[in-house]
């Protein structure tokens, strides 16, 4: 699973657009935002379905724009 995040400008946490099956889908979805609106930054990270000590999932970075 992919989860795709996008931070604005001036926000402190980035926002959850969405999660998706396929790296493919989440990369479209990710480059079409960026496209739309280039003062945002992206990021894709792919959970596992692992979960630390804290109840957080485990999640690893795929690629950021």
């Amino acid at each position: 699973m992919y989860n795709v995040y996008i931070k604005k400008q001036n926000a402190y946490n980035p926002d959850l657009v969405g999660e998706y099956t396929t790296i493919n889908e989440a990369i479209k979805v990710a480059t079409d935002l960026k496209a739309k609106d280039d003062t945002i930054s992206y990021t894709i990270e792919e959970t596992s379905g692992h979960f630390d000590s804290y109840g957080e999932p485990l999640t690893t970075i795929v690629r950021r724009g």
